[in-house]
């Protein structure tokens, strides 16, 4: 069997030298982009979070670390059924969401803010926690080195949810990556290398399969035109061009909600006890 851990790691160094790449935390650091993240979770599009939470029945007291939290997906609700919850965060617009989606679902409990990525973070700092939990937020250089830190940072159980095929916006930058830039395009790698790496390292965790089933709703065309313009660089005429053609294609009109891009990919949830 490959060195899964150092698959990983070498793909996420090509993916890095990709000209105009972007992390999810300078991506999410766009106030236009988490508010429209937080848009589309307050309008209910985000389907999928009723089935993580249903994995995540965590007894009211425990203390949880939310890593990647985004605008509070699971950490407000997890606060709201008597969690102890602190996020790690590294993009400040995703704290504003978050009190903004505290306020809107009246969750008064006090979430804890740590304002970095999870490869900066010092467990020494921290301490521990009964649960750990990470929410598509495995975009790390070394995978085996986040994984192991979120195992030390565990009393009770670690619950990875992460990509198993690659979702329609990762499908429209591999259409065009190569038209755009001439190179060719890494994109996020999968759970199936987690699950491996874990194994190879002597954690052998559990794996279910499951739907996303995410729509991304825009009002207009060209809002949806302008985010993936900018998730892809694209600022040459000649590649505005390319990629408008072909989102035109993806994008279905549905009529009272706008643009959607719907979500038909799988994902999985990896988790383990201590």
């Amino acid at each position: 069997m490959n060195d899964a851990n150092q698959e990983w790691n070498n793909h996420c160094a090509k993916q890095a030298k990709m000209t105009n790449f972007q992390t999810s935390a300078k991506h999410f650091s766009v106030q236009k982009n988490t508010d429209h993240m937080l848009k589309n979770l307050i309008s209910g599009n985000v389907e999928r979070v009723n089935d993580q939470l249903a994995r995540l029945q965590f007894p009211p007291g425990s203390t949880v670390l939310d890593i990647g939290a985004g605008p509070g997906t699971l950490a407000v609700p997890l606060a709201a059924a008597g969690c102890s919850v602190t996020i790690v965060e590294p993009a400040p617009p995703m704290h504003e969401a978050l009190a903004e989606y505290k306020k809107l679902k009246e969750v008064s409990a006090d979430i804890q803010i740590i304002p970095k990525t999870w490869e900066d973070v010092n467990l020494d700092e921290i301490g521990k926690f009964d649960y750990i939990v990470s929410s598509f937020a495995m975009s790390v250089p070394d995978l085996k080195e986040a994984f192991l830190k979120m195992d030390a940072a565990a009393e009770k159980e670690v619950h990875i949810f992460w990509f198993l095929t690659d979702p329609p916006w990762g499908r429209i930058n591999e259409a065009l990556w190569t038209k755009l830039y001439g190179e060719d395009y890494y994109g996020r790698p999968l759970a199936n290398w987690i699950w491996n790496a874990l194994y190879q390292a002597g954690i052998y965790a559990d794996l279910e399969v499951l739907p996303l089933k995410d729509s991304h709703i825009y009002e207009t065309f060209e809002e949806a035109l302008e985010e993936y313009l900018g998730r892809l660089g694209a600022k040459e005429d000649w590649q505005i061009q390319i990629a408008e053609e072909y989102l035109k294609q993806v994008f279905m009109e549905v009529p009272g909600k706008g643009f959607v891009l719907p979500e038909d990919g799988l994902y999985a949830h990896i988790w383990w006890k201590k």
